[in-house]
């Protein structure tokens, strides 16, 4: 009798448990803390948002665009994989001025961007990243792939936020080498910095020289089985780690969102991740 209460049990839980994991957001907050954070920018608030993948929640995304307003943030993060085809320009052309009628909007891509038009992305931009990105920029967001600028001051300070292009995209983009160098030649390292940056493991180059970084990619390892940091990862990995959390290397905190869209395999024990970062100078 108890086997049978337990298995009519999981025959209930786990259908809602699916449901759940795939389709009900929950907002989740960590932090971040540095000495180097000026003062100004003490209880800055990041809305990160990654690997929506052209995932609707609530009719027209009212139920996403209501939990970012509730997060009340000083800008938007979004790391990538926000389309999966060509189709998906028009759900970027209508989510991202909701997105930046919000908050000021800073977006880098990902994996699947590049791979949408099933064209091979190193040989050069194809037609899909130049809509892309001028659907970004008409939004009122920014582009920030290969990139990097200056919040608006605070009290006389600032802080640096830069963009990597995936690894996906074309070869003429600036390596985490070349960026590095030129915000070094233009800004040395005084500036507190973030790293908006698709992939959870960041370039080698990177580490060490940014401050922070926000990351998505693993989908939290899509299934999150108990004791674990998820079952499998985009690389077909068993038992991944660094999928989601904070993490450190070599001095640069790693902020690991667990996306909001779906993959290659229903998320299960997994919710959606709308992820509130907050940093803290100390």
């Amino acid at each position: 009798m108890l086997l049978l209460m337990l298995a009519a049990a999981g025959l209930f839980w786990v259908p809602i448990e699916l449901y759940l994991s795939n389709n009900a957001p929950r907002t989740e907050h960590v932090s971040v803390r540095s000495p180097r954070l000026p003062q100004a920018f003490d209880g800055f608030r990041v809305l990160h948002l990654s690997d929506l993948h052209e995932k609707t929640f609530g009719k027209d995304h009212e139920t996403l665009l209501r939990m970012a307003r509730g997060a009340n943030p000083d800008i938007i993060a979004l790391t990538g994989d926000l389309i999966d085809s060509p189709e998906g320009l028009s759900y970027a052309q209508i989510l991202l001025p909701k997105l930046t009628a919000i908050a000021p909007v800073y977006y880098v891509t990902g994996n699947h961007e590049w791979a949408a038009d099933g064209k091979t992305a190193h040989a050069g931009r194809n037609r899909l990243i130049a809509l892309l990105q001028n659907a970004v920029e008409e939004s009122g967001a920014v582009w920030l792939d290969s990139a990097f600028l200056t919040l608006p001051p605070r009290d006389g300070e600032t802080v640096l936020l830069a963009g990597l292009c995936d690894p996906n995209g074309p070869r003429t983009e600036l390596s985490a080498a070349e960026l590095q160098q030129e915000i070094a030649a233009e800004y040395g390292d005084d500036l507190f910095s973030i790293l908006l940056y698709h992939r959870n493991v960041i370039p080698h180059a990177a580490a060490g020289f940014f401050d922070a970084a926000l990351t998505g990619h693993a989908h939290g390892g899509v299934v999150r089985l108990p004791f674990t940091d998820g079952l499998i990862d985009p690389y077909r990995e068993w038992f991944p780690q660094g999928t989601s959390g904070v993490l450190n290397a070599a001095g640069t905190q790693i902020v690991v969102s667990r996306g909001l869209g779906d993959t290659y395999f229903p998320r299960f024990l997994n919710r959606p991740q709308i992820l509130v970062v907050t940093f803290h100078r100390g």
